[in-house]
């Protein structure tokens, strides 16, 4: 099996920029591919299926999909248009960390966000006067792209809330901000099977604390969602490498292949071999 692509922003243009959605895009957007960028699809007409780390999302009119630097993504569409808004991590923290902080919470939910009719005519017009400064940049034009820019992601986050439980809204900023904090120690320490624990002494706080916070933002507890994201890169090693079973069960310091496959199988319900050979089947069918 080939390598899954990992295309970067400064290929195309840095920090930030708009495509058409089309059939002539920058990469080959026929294969499951990664980017090191945040991808913001604007959907203006649906049509097919938007598959995101093994999940299928069916791709209706008036919608931005979000997808999160790192995660495999294929696209199929079936009449489906739009346009895709790139944007470097860099870029968004030079935004506003709240932003940030907002949409990072949709990417443990739900990336695709539906807009009412005039919800969505309003980010369209937004993104293409956003494009038309990009492209035609003059004086003020960085603060009038971050304005912009800051409008659209101003307005995922309010559509996305509005689709949220009533009881995720009672979240404080406290229990955010130490989530976060703790995704960020995960994203640097998963590998290397770093304990609960140390995550907890590391933010300063207690395990029972921790555990507390991850549950209130996630609904998972700590260990559980340090083997999801385990899990989840099992997956994505499964899919953009040749790396055999054993040789992944090593990369994520597993004690032997059998436990790794123990862990995987429980989980998923698949073993790795028959994963690999189903998400095979189905991106390229």
């Amino acid at each position: 099996m080939s390598l899954i692509a990992v295309t970067n922003i400064t290929e195309l243009q840095p920090q930030l920029n708009i495509i058409l959605l089309g059939d002539e895009m920058p990469y080959d957007f026929k294969r499951p591919h990664r980017h090191d960028y945040f991808e913001f699809f604007l959907f203006t007409e649906g049509g097919g299926e938007h598959f995101i780390d093994f999940t299928a999302y069916e791709i209706k009119g008036n919608s931005v999909h979000l997808v999160f630097p790192g995660q495999i993504h294929l696209l199929k569409r079936k009449g489906a248009k739009g346009l895709i808004v790139l944007c470097t991590r860099e870029y968004m923290d030079s935004l506003n960390n709240a932003f940030y902080t907002s949409l990072f919470q949709n990417n443990f939910t739900n990336p695709a966000i539906l807009f009412g009719e005039e919800g969505f005519k309003t980010q369209l017009q937004t993104a293409f006067l956003l494009k038309k400064e990009l492209q035609q940049p003059a004086k003020l034009s960085a603060e009038l792209v971050a304005a912009y820019m800051s409008i659209l992601l101003t307005h995922c986050i309010r559509n996305f809330s509005t689709q949220l439980p009533v009881e995720s809204h009672r979240k404080s900023g406290q229990d955010m901000e130490v989530f976060i904090k703790f995704h960020a120690l995960l994203e640097k320490g998963f590998i290397a099977r770093t304990s609960v624990a140390s995550y907890a002494a590391q933010l300063a706080i207690t395990t029972k604390a921790l555990n507390a916070c991850v549950k209130k933002i996630s609904g998972k507890t700590c260990i559980e969602f340090v083997n999801e994201r385990l899990l989840t890169e099992a997956k994505r090693l499964l899919l953009y490498t040749d790396m055999s079973a054993k040789e992944i069960a090593y990369a994520l310091n597993f004690q032997d292949n059998s436990y790794f496959t123990r862990f995987f199988t429980q989980r998923q319900q698949q073993t790795p071999s028959a994963f690999r050979t189903y998400w095979e089947e189905m991106y390229h069918a």
